[in-house]
């Protein structure tokens, strides 16, 4: 595919990606059954599906009564019958990919990645992009080169049957699955990050640094995509070995990060620096991408016409759109993998149910430091 017709596929995608997040902002509720007809039919196809009695007709409240929120604990059985050969245990068609987490948080997690998944997943990079472009007038986005500095897609293979199916970090993923769906060729800068391997001193990132300013040299950026520290820890590099920063040496508009909680705090203001452009903070793992920035709140807005939210507040699951200003819960996702998975991730809706922050996991310490956080904001209001 030439890179004239990768530039207007990828537009037409984000185009119409942009008009359905939109719509599904202004009526969240049909936006979020649409979502779920679009899942049972797959749903009801696997094992899980079967012993859960899922129908591809059913509404909201049936599937919420016959699935119940599960973290990946739960799951895990059933990935290692997938793993044994047993695809039809959670998935309808074979993965291409397994995602695996670093285990910092606990015991690392392989997560499958099908086809109709990577779609999914590229779609959401696709209309946060348009909204970018379209809201802060930056069309030369597309097209342009990006700067994604990330870990190894491919740290080994898993067998099922008689396929091998690689396994790797999502960001080197990300990137892969970029190259494949777009047509843009990273596949020289992929294999140098793979040859490197998992390792985080010093001389493995520089490593991974050289590598990325290779594959752009001589090429336009204009954005930038990335984990918040990756991004910095490359631009820092940038300038001691060219004395400059990224926004100096390429006109990049758009800067989206995700991959830590307290973006806003702990990194904007130093990636602005060095960057320019506008931050795009993201909210995603290893299971998808959920969120976005919308407009100049510096707020993250769920994808409602992709994946279907709930929230746990207290002892009720509710639906996140039925979420209100002020209020504090733990997320529950599904995905075109997994029913009702409970991300562990604690949510905190600053307007009914469009902006929100997620300060991390669902933990007694992020709940003590959100307690203590709200404690200090309202005293110094006071004065």
């Amino acid at each position: 595919m030439g890179e004239e017709a990768s530039t207007s596929r990828i537009l037409r995608m984000a185009e119409e990606g942009l008009r359905s997040w939109l719509s599904s902002l202004e009526e969240p509720e049909e936006a979020q059954a649409r979502v779920l007809e679009k899942l049972l039919p797959s749903y009801a196809r696997t094992s899980y599906g079967r012993e859960h009695g899922l129908e591809p007709d059913m509404d909201i409240e049936e599937y919420k009564a016959s699935v119940p929120p599960r973290p990946y604990e739960g799951f895990r059985p059933y990935i290692a019958r997938v793993l044994g050969g047993d695809i039809g245990a959670l998935l309808i068609e074979e993965p291409m990919f397994f995602g695996v987490t670093s285990g910092t948080t606990g015991p690392p997690k392989l997560i499958p990645i099908t086809e109709a998944d990577a779609r999914t997943r590229i779609s959401v990079m696709a209309k946060g992009m348009a909204r970018y472009a379209s809201y802060w007038g930056d069309p030369d986005v597309f097209g342009a080169a990006c700067l994604a500095p990330c870990l190894p897609s491919r740290l080994g293979e898993v067998r099922i049957g008689e396929r091998a199916v690689p396994y790797g970090y999502i960001s080197g993923i990300y990137v892969e699955l970029i190259s494949r769906f777009t047509g843009l060729s990273l596949e020289a800068y992929m294999e140098k990050v793979n040859e490197i391997g998992p390792g985080t001193r010093k001389n493995d990132w520089e490593g991974r640094f050289r590598a990325l300013l290779d594959v752009l040299e001589g090429l336009e950026v204009r954005s930038a995509m990335g984990a918040a520290p990756a991004l910095w820890m490359f631009a820092r590099w940038l300038r001691r070995r060219e004395k400059a920063w990224p926004g100096e040496k390429w006109r990049i508009g758009m800067v989206l990060c995700a991959g830590v909680p307290h973006i806003w705090e702990s990194y904007a203001g130093d990636l602005s620096r060095m960057y320019g452009g506008v931050l795009m903070e993201a909210y995603g793992a290893t299971e998808g991408m959920f969120a976005l920035r919308l407009d100049e709140e510096p707020y993250l807005v769920p994808f409602y016409d992709t994946y279907l939210f709930e929230v746990r507040v207290g002892k009720e699951v509710k639906m996140l759109y039925e979420m209100r200003a002020g209020e504090v819960g733990s997320l529950v996702i599904s995905t075109p993998i997994f029913p009702r998975y409970e991300i562990r991730d604690l949510v905190v809706c600053y307007a009914d149910g469009l902006y929100f922050r997620i300060p991390g996991r669902d933990r007694l310490r992020t709940r003590m430091w959100l307690s203590l956080s709200r404690f200090l904001r309202g005293l110094a209001s006071s004065f």
